[in-house]
């Protein structure tokens, strides 16, 4: 992993954590008008698909990469519901009585909740938890993105991106009832064209000379126009009419830019890069799945009690209990299950190994 990315993810986590800082008695709704922070969601997905195209050559197997995978994200997803049942009992149990509470927990702990239409169900349980569902089909999706793109990369990333825009237009002038959110925002498909830009980004950086130009103007250039972008397609969508297209515009839009801050961070050495790769900002970024998962959880405990604190008080209080649970959860949790998973998987494939060798054949065949 390239340090100053896994610092970019920090920031990424953090503006979805003053999103759901817009709540009463902690940041005044609107406050952030100007920007569309939810953007920080493509911005993840677009990193995850360049930071898995520069890893893919180290698996030795399509089924070593999923398993990888799923040690990543699974357990600490686990660990936010169980966290969940804990801090709001005994009326968490409420949330499994009835045949749809139960399929709506379900689809979220398998992390298929992101498939359904039905807000209920995609935001099941802990609400931030559908874009990991969203991850988990990018996930699936990998190899097969890898072989679309080893052609005319940029041309068909180009081309997804631009047909997810027409396939929403469309859709919803078909199914004008349609969730415009789950439309333009939550959907996997609508999203994957994201992923398949970093992934192409990912791909071009494998092939660049392995020396980093120094260029601090550039990152900061690519820094501002990333943001630049955001506030103009959130402008551009508030002029549009409702529907899951201003979504996809408002939220997706700017991520031909953000994949530019992406690969500029990755490709050239800088003042910002620099800034970002300090281990501070690393271990930040490295607690911020842990961090974007449990987040929303404490804000929800905290609107429910009455606080005499002023409001700045409180909001530092909210920030350091996510920062330091999420610590907790990836030291604890994400670090000690991944390679728990990790060994158990090396543990079943030695017998298959063994019995492949002494039959003179390969293990992969």
């Amino acid at each position: 992993m390239i340090n100053s990315l896994t610092g970019l993810r920090f920031f990424a986590a953090a503006a979805i954590v003053l999103t759901h800082s817009q709540m009463p008695n902690l940041i005044p709704e609107g406050t952030f008008t100007a920007f569309t922070l939810t953007g920080a969601v493509p911005l993840f997905f677009a990193l995850s698909g360049f930071v898995l195209a520069i890893n893919a050559p180290k698996y030795a197997s399509t089924i070593d990469f999923y398993v990888a995978r799923v040690a990543r994200i699974w357990p600490a997803h686990i660990a936010a519901v169980a966290f969940l049942f804990f801090i709001f009992w005994p009326y968490s149990i409420s949330l499994l009585q009835g045949a749809d509470n139960q399929r709506h927990a379900l689809l979220n702990i398998l992390l298929l909740q992101a498939w359904s239409p039905n807000l209920a169900t995609y935001y099941s349980l802990n609400a931030p938890a559908w874009s990991v569902s969203v991850e988990l089909f990018f996930y699936l999706a990998f190899p097969a993105v890898l072989v679309l793109l080893s052609r005319q990369t940029w041309l068909r990333a180009g081309l997804l991106f631009i047909g997810a825009a027409v396939a929403v237009h469309l859709i919803q002038r078909k199914f004008p009832s349609l969730d415009p959110n789950w439309l333009g925002y939550i959907n996997p498909l609508v999203n994957l064209p994201t992923f398949a830009l970093g992934v192409a980004a990912g791909m071009t950086f494998l092939k660049q000379p392995t020396t980093r130009p120094n260029s601090t103007l550039l990152q900061l250039g690519a820094l501002a126009l990333a943001c630049v972008a955001n506030v103009a397609f959130t402008q551009l969508a508030q002029r549009m009419p409702p529907g899951g297209l201003a979504y996809f515009v408002q939220v997706t839009g700017p991520v031909p830019f953000y994949v530019a801050l992406i690969y500029v961070l990755a490709a050239f050495d800088g003042g910002l890069s620099r800034v970002l790769a300090k281990r501070p900002m690393t271990f930040l970024g490295e607690i911020s799945y842990s961090l974007y998962l449990f987040h929303q959880l404490i804000f929800r405990w905290h609107s429910g009690k009455t606080w005499a604190l002023p409001t700045w008080v409180q909001v530092l209080i909210v920030w350091a209990l996510s920062l330091a649970i999420a610590a907790a959860s990836y030291l604890v949790i994400e670090r000690l299950t991944r390679a728990a998973i990790k060994a158990g998987w090396r543990a079943l494939q030695r017998p298959v190994m063994r019995s492949a060798l002494e039959q003179g054949r390969s293990p992969a065949e």
